[in-house]
Parts: C-alpha cells; sequence; structure tokens
C-alpha cells in the first residue's frame, strides 16, 4: 500500500478510504514490481471504479485498459461508474458521460469540481447492455 498511495497522492487520485482489499494491482512478472492497479471504492448505497493508475515508463502499452476491464468485470453492480476529469479515456473504453449519478457520487463531482478538479464529471457502463470493454477499442 504505500507505494499505491504515494502514486494517488502524487498524480491527484481519489485517496479517499484506501483500504489494500479494494485494489488489484498489475506486476512485471520479472521483478514483481508494480505496472499499475485500481480499485472498486465502495460507498453506502453505490461503489465507482476509482484510483486507475499506470507508472510513467509503462504507460501506452495498454496496462491501464486492461486492469479497467478487469475491475469492470469484478464490479459489483451492472452500471459502472467513474468521476474523472479525463473522460476521453473512458469513453474509448465503453463508458458514457452522464448526469445522472447515485447521490453519493454526484456529491463528489460537486466537492472535486470546486477546489480539486474543475473539469471532473461522472461516467457509466452498464454490463447489462453492452460487452465488457474490449482491448483495442481505445
Amino acid at each position: 500500500m504505500p507505494f499505491i498511495r504515494e502514486t494517488i497522492a502524487r498524480l491527484r487520485l481519489d485517496g479517499e478510504r484506501l483500504k489494500a482489499e479494494q485494489f488489484i494491482v498489475l506486476r512485471r512478472p520479472d521483478s514483481g514490481g508494480i505496472i499499475g492497479f485500481g480499485r472498486v471504492k465502495p460507498y453506502r448505497r453505490t461503489h465507482e471504479l476509482a484510483g486507475v493508475a499506470v507508472v510513467e515508463e509503462e504507460r501506452g502499452r495498454g496496462w491501464g485498459e486492461l486492469i479497467v476491464r478487469e475491475l469492470v468485470r469484478r464490479f459489483p453492480q451492472d452500471e459502472v461508474y467513474v468521476t474523472t476529469d479525463v473522460p476521453e479515456y473512458f469513453e474509448g473504453l465503453g463508458f458514457l458521460r452522464t448526469e445522472a449519478l447515485p447521490p453519493e457520487l454526484a456529491a463528489k463531482i460537486e466537492r472535486v469540481r470546486e477546489s480539486l478538479r474543475p473539469g471532473a464529471v461522472g461516467l457509466v457502463y452498464d454490463r447489462r447492455y453492452e460487452r465488457l470493454p474490449e482491448q483495442g477499442r481505445v
């Protein structure tokens, strides 16, 4: 968790209520070093796909997409929500912008728009109507 906490702080990602069991981690097979990670963040009444990051030297190789696809597969509800200030990335994976967010996520968007992430928006991916994001769609 120290590497994840440091990376989340450095990249100014969502660092609220971090717990190890929320994360999946992609590691280098040779050294075990972390390539990237992401989490399913629980709220009282919903969940959010959050904290997706890939180390700088490994970006552009499809690792982030692999992490997102796996998180979508493991998500505990059909509507997979993400809040982000880089919506284009998630739109390339099949997510759609939405104003109809669960109240907890709508409140988060308002909080971060005012202080940390002025361009933050909510997106949703509905597993009932679409296939899982496939590699190469970005």
